[in-house]
């Protein structure tokens, strides 16, 4: 990659628009950029990389901070580069977010961060984050690894030299990526701590379990596992477990001992419970038996006086079959009452419905009447509308002409309210040109005065060294008739320069209030010749002083008329609105009388029908009436209802005697078969005592809950032994695989760590970096032996200065002229510099190479020479012209003077007084 041309504009110190033509410089050799301190030579690195990136090549710059602060508040801050990459060209632009004025209105808003880069082949890629990832991918380098290759930054230069192992392998990791390593290290070393606690932990769960064993206080072996305990020991787990088999097989002995005698006792209470329910049992039979007896003999009274009402009630059976007739002769006339009742209801249908009908004709009539004189009056309305709309249209054009007029006073009325504005606007600025003009032009006075002063006192100082006899410096001749003499008051020259300064400043400053008061000044005019062409076309001609009153009467007349002229527009259009109501309502009347009499001769038709209709149905009814007992059908049902319910309680009353019979017999027969099995049970009743046998029963009892209570126990002791004997078989199980994967995985962590015992301290990650290490000094060593004429060798230090820290990348040099070799923090200040820029030069080179093969053509050196003497300058420039073979630029950031003779192309950064800076090429 290779920078063709670049255009940095309101950027850092660089306050306009400013073109650097980086091709001037040729294909290839060293170019020199210098200048004030400050003025901006590192952010040509910064610009270069911003483009790029979209961010500076130093950590220490945002890139929200490149704006200007000597720029222009309407000069745009962007960075655009042309560069060559594999012999195509490319066009990057990209700006950061800043301020900026707003295009509409006043204040700022803020300009979003933007970029995009043209390819070879005309295609444009725009968006921030979408170019950064385009460059990364065509350059082949992120924004960390293109800094580290291009540019050996101030500062930098004996950070890698004297840095200790662990420091340099930091600084490799994010080179060379690597982590991946420190993480496979880490990894490692976590998963030997995981697998140590978990080692711990399963020897810990064996101890709680073996804790957890319970026996006998009673037995022996209650002694040994005690014992085992207190000692907490696990090289006894073979005995352990031999033990807790014992003390489990001992339990299990008594356990079954215990449930035969328990089963033996349960017999024996179960017979006891026999006897003792069966005495208990006769008992209540004996008891039951009297109660049943007594029960019988009071049945059997009951059941003679059911008997005789039974007889009473069966008598009446004839009386229920005649009633019965009766009902079903009644329920057969019934249907003529609902024959009756429909009659009825028709005859008042008809009825109902003359009534309406009559009322219908009354009240059509009336309507009819009132209709027909509503119509003649509508008519008559309609004579006196007929000529409704014909002004209308004529009122809507002088409408539609005063609303344009109206339009034209308020856009007058709004010019000069802008006028006023303007006016307002050019009073202060004539204001404050005033002011201006009035110290620019005692700044002025005060400058001349004190100019005056200055140059009398230098007149004085010459006079001074004046020597009778001798010329005079100044003019040549002998004789000094006047001789000029020194002031007391006079100036010093930077008191002249302070003034002049302040002069200049006041008269920037009048000239630009000037160029504001006149720009105003135009607008004003502007305004004006504006105005008055808008207000001929509705005022005619006029002055200019007379425009404002004229266009106000004007308003107010235009706001009366229009207020006529619409009254007589709305009126025009209530009489339309009236006339087409008008001749709307007009057919609807007519539609109403038509209505009116079709429905007066349907009325009258259906009178006559319905009064023929109602005379037949009356004779009917008569005849019907004629032909029934009762009035109503509701006394019919009535007669029916009592018929029925006297049939009903005549059946209820025999139903009741015959099941009051039936119940006593039976209660009678049941009290018979339950005395006979009562004496047939009672047969084989003996005599039990019953206290004794309840004395034996509580015994047993007692036995019984004892016997569960110990079974309880040792059940319980088993199931907790057994569980704990489980557990630590299993636990043993995990224990012996878990400390198998530990002890091979911690070999793999001490070895990856550089913890193995007797040896050194190197890392998995530090013995990759030793490999790129050894080839950075390698590629550094070929710089160094010419920047010291042979004198010295970069060596990676080999032995370890001890056993207890980390190494592998410690640095030595060796000193050729004396066979002696040390630690590179020996070297002297100059030393050091060439061995630090020979290993940044070998860095980059093997970042380069491990990047594949990534084309930089350009680089950059910043800072650093001023500790060199002029061999030693000589020998560095030597070999970073070895850097520039092929068609690479190398350029160098720096003040040292002796650099601008030994390089012809420089690009010269120089500091403007009045703010920002300038760039200049010479090649």
């Amino acid at each position: 990659m290779k920078p063709i041309s670049l255009i940095i504009s309101a950027f850092g110190p660089y306050a306009d628009k400013v073109q650097i033509n980086l091709s001037k410089l040729g294909e290839n050799g060293l170019y020199l950029i210098t200048g004030d301190t400050g003025a901006g030579k590192t952010t040509i690195f910064d610009a270069i990389t911003f483009a790029l990136y979209g961010e500076a090549s130093g950590n220490s710059r945002e890139a929200n901070m490149f704006r200007s602060k000597y720029a222009d508040v309407n000069t745009p801050t962007f960075v655009e580069m042309v560069f060559k990459y594999c012999d195509k060209e490319y066009k990057i632009k990209r700006n950061p977010e800043y301020l900026r004025p707003a295009k509409r209105g006043e204040g700022f808003t803020m300009e979003k961060a933007e970029a995009e880069i043209v390819y070879p082949d005309g295609k444009v890629l725009t968006n921030a984050k979408k170019v950064t990832e385009a460059v990364q991918e065509l350059i082949g380098l992120d924004r960390e690894q293109f800094k580290q290759i291009a540019m050996i930054a101030q500062g930098d230069f004996l950070r890698l030299l004297l840095a200790s192992t662990k420091e340099r392998s930091e600084i490799f990791r994010d080179i060379f990526n690597t982590k991946v390593y420190q993480r496979l290290q880490d990894k490692l070393k976590n998963e030997s701590g995981t697998l140590k606690n978990e080692y711990e932990c399963f020897k810990q769960s064996i101890s709680q379990y073996i804790d957890g064993v319970v026996c006998d206080a009673d037995n022996v072996l209650n002694i040994q596992l005690t014992k085992i305990k207190s000692e907490g020991s696990l090289a006894t787990i073979d005995e352990t477990v031999e033990l807790i088999e014992k003390i489990i097989d001992e339990d299990e002995k008594i356990h079954i001992q215990h449930t035969e005698l328990l089963n033996s006792t349960e017999n024996k209470l179960e017979e006891a419970s026999g006897i003792l329910a069966k005495a208990e049992k006769d008992n209540r039979a004996f008891i039951n038996l009297s109660k049943i007896e007594a029960i019988k003999c009071q049945k059997l009274q009951e059941l003679a006086l059911n008997k005789d009402a039974l007889d009473v009630e069966t008598a009446k059976a004839l009386k229920i079959e005649k009633i019965g007739g009766a009902i079903h002769t009644a329920k057969d006339k019934l249907n003529k009452y609902d024959d009756l009742q429909s009659i009825l209801n028709r005859i008042a249908a008809k009825e109902n419905l003359l009534s309406i009908h009559k009322l219908n004709t009354v009240n059509l009539d009336e309507k009819l009447q009132n209709s027909t004189n509503y119509l003649k009056k509508l008519k008559n309305d309609l004579e006196l509308l007929k000529d409704a709309g014909i002004n209308k249209e004529k009122l809507e054009n002088q409408k539609k002409d005063m609303t344009e007029k109206q339009k034209m006073v308020t856009e007058l009325l709004n010019t000069l309210s802008e006028l006023d504005l303007l006016t307002e606007k050019l009073e202060m600025a004539q204001k404050k040109y005033k002011n201006a003009s009035e110290h620019s032009e005692l700044t002025k006075n005060q400058f001349d005065r004190m100019e005056k002063e200055f140059l009398d006192e230098q007149a004085g100082i010459l006079a001074s060294k004046l020597v009778v006899g001798k010329r005079c410096p100044v003019c040549g001749s002998f004789d000094h008739p006047l001789i000029a003499t020194l002031s007391k008051n006079a100036p010093t020259e930077a008191e002249l320069q302070s003034a002049k300064a302040e002069r200049e400043k006041y008269q920037m400053e009048a000239a630009k209030c000037s160029t504001e008061a006149g720009t105003w000044k135009g607008k004003v005019e502007a305004s004006k010749i504006e105005l008055i062409k808008q207000s001929s076309n509705l005022l005619g001609d006029c002055e200019f002083d007379e425009i404002k009153d004229k266009v106000q009467h004007k308003q107010k007349e235009l706001k009366t008329a229009l207020a006529e002229l619409l009254e007589k527009i709305n009126g025009e259009e209530n009489r339309v609105k009236e006339k087409e109501s008008l001749e709307k309502e007009i057919p609807q009347s007519e539609n109403v009388i038509k209505e009116c009499q079709d429905t007066i001769s349907k009325c009258k038709q259906e009178i006559a029908s319905l009064e023929a209709e109602r005379k037949g149905l009356l004779e009917s009814k008569q005849k019907l009436v004629e032909s029934l007992v009762f009035n109503t059908k509701a006394e019919a049902e009535e007669h029916i209802r009592n018929l029925e319910n006297e049939k009903t309680m005549m059946q209820k009353a025999y139903e009741k005697a015959k099941n009051a019979f039936e119940e006593c017999n039976i209660a009678v027969t049941e009290c018979n078969a339950k005395i006979e099995a009562l004496k047939e049970q009672l047969k084989e009743a003996e005599k039990v005592d019953m206290d004794a046998e309840n004395h034996k029963k509580t015994l047993l009892l007692q036995e019984k809950s004892e016997l569960n209570r110990k079974i309880t126990k040792i059940t319980s002791r088993l199931d907790r032994n057994r569980t704990a004997l489980h557990s630590i078989n299993t636990q043993m199980g995990n224990l012996s695989e878990i400390e198998k994967r530990w002890t091979w995985v911690k070999a793999l962590s001490n070895t990856a760590n550089g913890n193995i015992t007797g040896k050194e301290k190197i890392m998995l990650e530090a013995y990759i970096q030793m490999n790129y290490f050894d080839r950075i000094i390698s590629r550094a060593n070929t710089r160094l032996m010419v920047m010291t004429s042979g004198q010295y060798e970069l060596k990676r230090r080999v032995e370890a200065e001890n056993r207890q820290s980390q190494s592998g990348l410690e640095l030595d040099v060796i000193d050729h002229y004396n066979g002696s070799e040390r630690s590179v923090k020996t070297l002297s200040g100059g030393e050091s510099f060439k061995a630090s820029l020979s290993l940044a030069l070998g860095l980059s080179d093997e970042i380069q190479s491990a990047s594949g093969g990534i084309q930089l053509d350009t680089m950059f050196v910043d800072e650093g020479f001023g500790s060199l003497d002029e061999e030693s300058l000589n020998q560095a420039m030597k070999a970073l012209a070895g850097l520039t073979e092929g068609k690479r630029l190398v350029g160098i950031i720096s003040h040292v003077a002796e650099l601008k003779d030994k390089i012809d192309k420089q690009i010269v950064v120089t500091k403007e007084k009045t703010g920002g800076s300038k760039i200049a090429i010479y090649s």
